[in-house]
């Protein structure tokens, strides 16, 4: 609910009488939050202070006209995502002013003679008609900010915290990019967690089995690169995707030691008893002509899998 006393209204004429004569008509209407500038550059410090839900401005001012200030006050409100209601005061009504007014983004266009009634309207229905721009914006910016949330989540696994299969498959194909416009190599590799589906009670397993993922993602998270992109491919694989200089600085060995990292920090799956057996797969190239698409690096790096020896891990 809009009140008057609500409204904050900013009133500039070079003449400092006139600004006086309107603050005095709408305060006998009811307007509380009244200030006034003699120029436009005073106005615009003023709104930089405190913002005005409404500006009365002279059509004719010397340095910067009425016209001239509303365009500098449409580009405040784009750059601070507001908007303000715009009323020029004028001793001319001629319907050429009210069409170039109208033009310059103007909200409306009231005679210097008006009586204090119709101005005190006129000021409300601005003051409402901006209320609800802004109150339109400020929805639009907080629906803008749930779906950047939800769309952040989305590209999560919450298991782990790790990136999830389609935040791997978009910076895989960034990835992809990077390498055939500025060289260098793209290397996957697959790890799968080989767990069988024994008997158990299943709130137990299920406990069990996110602490064991959990801890996988932290093993791996600490042999790598923060610029490798490490996620959740599926139930139990997680996938490492780096890219590489050339073949000189490029060694498989980097993802072998991210499976050692595994072994040594999860030691044993509890439900069983037994050591965490892996499988491994990967792949690597530096040809980009014609572009690989992720669809066929990942299946042709799921069909790599192979069971790893652990028998010295």
């Amino acid at each position: 609910m809009l009140n008057k006393e609500d409204i904050s209204i900013l009133i500039v004429d070079d003449l400092q009488f006139s600004c006086e004569v309107v603050k005095s008509s709408l305060k006998k209407s009811g307007y509380q939050d009244i200030r006034t500038a003699n120029s436009a550059n005073q106005a615009m410090l003023l709104i930089n202070q405190k913002r005005a839900d409404v500006i009365l401005a002279d059509f004719w001012m010397p340095e910067m006209n009425g016209l001239e200030m509303t365009d500098l006050i449409r580009r405040w409100d784009e750059n601070n995502n507001r908007y303000t209601g715009i009323i020029l005061l004028t001793a001319e009504d001629t319907t050429s002013s009210i069409v170039v007014a109208f033009d310059h983004g103007v909200d409306d266009f009231i005679s210097k003679s008006a009586n204090q009634f119709e101005l005190a309207a006129r000021v409300f229905g601005t003051a409402r008609a901006a209320w609800q721009q802004n109150q339109l914006r400020k929805l639009n910016l907080d629906l803008t900010k749930h779906y950047q949330k939800y769309h952040h989540m989305s590209l999560m696994d919450s298991d782990t915290g790790l990136a999830n299969r389609r935040q791997l498959e978009k910076t895989m194909d960034s990835m992809i990019n990077h390498c055939e416009t500025r060289g260098g190599g793209l290397a996957v590799a697959l790890i799968r967690l080989n767990i069988d589906d024994p008997g158990s009670d299943p709130m137990e397993l299920n406990k069990i089995r996110k602490g064991t993922l959990r801890t996988v993602s932290n093993s791996l998270q600490l042999v790598l690169r923060p610029m490798d992109q490490i996620a959740r491919y599926d139930k139990y694989t997680f996938a490492i995707a780096l890219v590489y200089a050339d073949h000189n600085t490029f060694n498989l060995e980097m993802f072998e030691r991210s499976t050692r990292s595994i072994l040594k920090h999860t030691h044993q799956l509890s439900d069983q008893g037994k050591k965490l057996n892996l499988s491994m797969g990967t792949w690597n190239t530096e040809q980009f002509d014609p572009m690989p698409k992720v669809s066929d690096v990942l299946l042709q790096t799921e069909s790599n899998l192979r069971p790893l020896d652990i028998s010295e891990a």
